[in-house]
This record gives structure tokens, sequence and C-alpha cells, in this order.
């Protein structure tokens, strides 16, 4: 099946999957609440259509400009006694006032869900659906939740679905074990040149809890497949199949009552299908969160392997980044949101041999005034840094991105009349899980914290 065609079938499989997961919630007598969204934004930026340092063939000429963000919305909330449920859809305008034609446009799809099966087993699940025509270097999430990735300069035409799954189960007092599964589509749009990438990964782990402390192990895999993607030099590789296993080891711990960690040490296997070839190396994660009823915040280390669907690369990468969302005033009236982070990043060549660097830096600061329980008005800096020894697009070629932004959001009903998206938790005790218009704690099953995916 081509690119093309995957990324249809799991757009269509994923709105069937929300239509599905909504349909149960009737039937249990579910509150539903529609909440109607909108912002606008006013920015400039230094390089606005994130061109490459260095000029390439092709490549749009670097020049700085204001632009305008329009980003309207509708969200359906659906909370019952035994489930979650959150629609999101978005659409985005992007106008550049210098540049009239080179304005863009994105709509995206997003669900999360939460299924409380029994007394001892709970399912997240999530779904969504990009479809963007805009520029690399504007981040869709908000942002306390950047991502420190490589990315493609200059113009994106991309069509992005994904699905995953998490089940969590008490099997015995103190022992939980947890199954997940994800899938993933990226593929290019209209003329666009640029790698498809299909993923799909599953993992399995298991854990001891004590009074602060959880000691367990988890395995996980994933299967990539990547067509059209480039060596370093630009010579076309043709299809790409990957396989990587990697198992670790994990120890939580509850510090008080706002922070709790996490450690993973492990090591990870890439076996290259096509070319037969492979590597081992060791992964790591730590973190350590900071978590409040209405807010959190996260610094965290990664060394791993991994692959960016954007760029159709996998790359070897050491990682630190510190993220977090939290209101700055007992009333909540003033919001800080956040995300800083570097990734140092090798491209591994189909030999299994890492090669060009590629590092990204990242710097995204946010601050709002909630006016009104309807309006909020937001100040914003972002700063976009790639640094890569590629000099071949749709490679990830080196550029730099300041953009300073000025927003007003409405939400009509306020957020504080919605039902709130489930939180999955991160504490060892669970004490800070969201689970909206569920049973109470001492009557429900409780999810093992730090098992949703990353």
């Amino acid at each position: 099946m081509s690119g093309t065609g995957r990324a249809k079938c799991a757009l269509l499989a994923g709105a069937a999957a929300a239509l599905a997961a909504l349909a149960p919630c009737r039937l249990a007598l579910a509150q539903e609440k529609l909440q109607a969204t909108g912002d606008a934004t006013v920015g400039f930026s230094d390089n606005i259509e994130s061109a490459p340092d260095v000029p390439t063939q092709g490549s749009a000429p670097k020049y700085a400009g204001a632009f305008l963000v329009l980003r309207p919305g509708v969200v359906l909330a659906s909370v019952s006694s035994r489930s979650i449920h959150r629609l999101k859809y978005t659409y985005s305008y992007d106008l550049l006032f210098e540049h009239v034609d080179a304005s863009t446009s994105t709509n995206q799809l997003e669900y999360r869900g939460f299924f409380d099966l029994s007394p001892r087993a709970g399912l997240v699940t999530n779904a969504a659906v990009i479809q963007s025509n805009g520029y690399s270097s504007i981040i869709l999430t908000a942002p306390g939740a950047g991502a420190v990735d490589a990315v493609s300069a200059g113009s994106i035409n991309f069509l992005n679905a994904s699905a995953d799954e998490l089940l969590s189960v008490d099997l015995a007092p103190g022992l939980r074990g947890y199954q997940g599964a994800a899938l993933g589509e990226q593929t290019p749009l209209f003329d666009t040149v640029a790698p498809r990438t299909f993923l799909g990964s599953a993992r399995l782990g298991g854990e001891h809890t004590f009074l602060a402390d959880a000691i367990g192990a988890e395995a996980r895999g994933e299967y990539t497949v990547v067509e059209g993607s480039l060596a370093p030099d630009g010579t076309a590789l043709g299809t790409q199949n990957q396989l990587v296993a990697t198992g670790v080891a994990v120890w939580r711990h509850d510090w008080g009552r706002d922070f709790t960690s996490r450690a993973e040490a492990g090591a990870f296997r890439v076996q290259r299908l096509n070319t037969g070839r492979g590597l081992w190396g060791p992964a790591g994660r730590a973190t350590l969160a900071y978590v409040q009823p209405f807010g959190d915040a996260e610094l965290s280390y990664d060394h791993m392997v991994t692959t960016n669907p954007l760029i159709g690369q996998t790359l070897l990468i050491d990682q630190v980044r510190l993220r977090g969302a939290l209101p700055l005033t007992k009333k909540r009236e003033l919001l800080v949101a956040a995300s800083a982070g570097y990734q140092w990043g090798q491209i591994l060549d189909p030999t299994m041999t890492p090669a060009d660097h590629v590092d990204a830096i990242l710097a995204d600061v946010a601050l709002g005034w909630q006016v009104h329980d309807m309006w909020l008005l937001g100040l914003r800096y972002q700063h976009v840094q790639q640094i890569s020894d590629v000099q071949v697009p749709p490679l990830p070629v080196s550029f730099v991105r300041n953009s300073v932004m000025a927003t007003v959001a409405f939400r009509f009903p306020p957020e504080k009349e919605m039902p709130r998206a489930y939180r999955a938790p991160q504490r060892v005790d669970g004490a800070d899980e969201i689970r909206d218009g569920l049973e109470p704690p001492e009557n429900r099953f409780q999810q093992p914290a730090g098992t949703t995916g990353r």
C-alpha cells in the first residue's frame, strides 16, 4: 500500500475510533459539553519561512515579516461514571502580510479518551490527524508541550495520522502490568518533496509498587518503513525497513507531595532489514516532575534511538528538555507555559553507522493573563535553531528563527465549566491523576503511574 493510502486508512481509522468511543457515553447517560474556541495571534519573525542559513536551490529566501494566525475550533467533551472523552477540531490560517501568496493553513483533529473497564483495568486511547500546509518552525502545539526535534526547513505540506492505546491491569496487590500499541503515518501532499514514513510500535511492562517507590521492567518494539528517504549526501536510498527493540529497567520515586521522578536504564538493538546491518547501544531516561492540580512541569534527559517521521531519518540522540505550564497566582489569572531543550543527534546511515550531526534547540515561553473567564491575553517568544552538517534539502539543514507573538484567546463556555481532559498520573501513589466524573478513587482502579505514552 502506498504512503498516501496508508495515511487515508489511518485517517479513517482514527475518525472511526473516535466516533465508536463516543457512542457508549450516550448509552451511559454521559454529561456532554460543546465549546467554541478562537485564537487570534499577531506576530513578527526574523525568518518567516524558516529559510536555511545557506541558500539552496529551490529554497525560499530568508526575510523578516509580520504575520497573523487565526485559529477557530470546537471541543466536544463527554464524561460518565466510567469514561472520559475529548474530541477537538482546530483550523489554523497563517496570513503573511508581505507575501500573501505564501499564506498557509492547517487542519487538526484530536481525540483523547479514558475507559474505566473494571475495578482492576483501565484503557487510555488517543488519535490525531493533522493536515498542514505550513512552515516547519511554526510549532502546532502549545508552548508548554513543544518537542525538540529536527525539522525540514522551508514550506512543508503533509498529512499525519496517528493512534495509540494503553491498557493497564491490576494483577495483584502492589503488582501492575500494562500493554500499549501505536500506529502512525506521515506522507507529503501535493508537490512536496519529502519522505513517506509508517511507524508501528508496541510495549509491554510491569511494576511492583511500595510506599513511595516502584520498580519494574519494560520491553518495546518499533517497526518502521520509510519511502523516498535520502542519504546525507542526497543519494536516493529507496525503501528502508527497520526494526528497533528496547528493554529497560524502571525505578520511580515520589519526593514529598509535589515531586516525582522516573529513571530507566537498558539497551536497544536497531536492525535495518533491507541492508542486514544493525547496531547495539545503551538506552536511558531520567525525569523529575513537579505536579499540581492545575499544572505541571518536567525536566528530562534521554539517550535513545528514534525515527523522525517528518524527515524520514533514524537518529541516535541525547536530549535535555524542560517543559511545563503552571499558574503564577493563587487565583490562576496569571499563567506561564514554556518549553526549552537541546537535542544532539546523529543520523544513522544504511550501514547503521552514525553519520552527520543534526542538533536542535528550542526556547518557547508564553505568559497569559485571564482577564475574564472567557478571555485570555498572551505574549509569546519562540526561538528555533537547527545546526546541521547536512546541506541537501529536504534533509534537515541549518536555520534560525525568532518570533514574537501576541494572542487573544476566547473560550465559550469557559474552561472551568468544561470537563477536564484526562491526565494520567506520574506519581507512584497516583494522586495527580485527573479523572473528572468518575467514581471515587477508593472505589475504582488506579492506573499505574508513568505508563502512558511519551
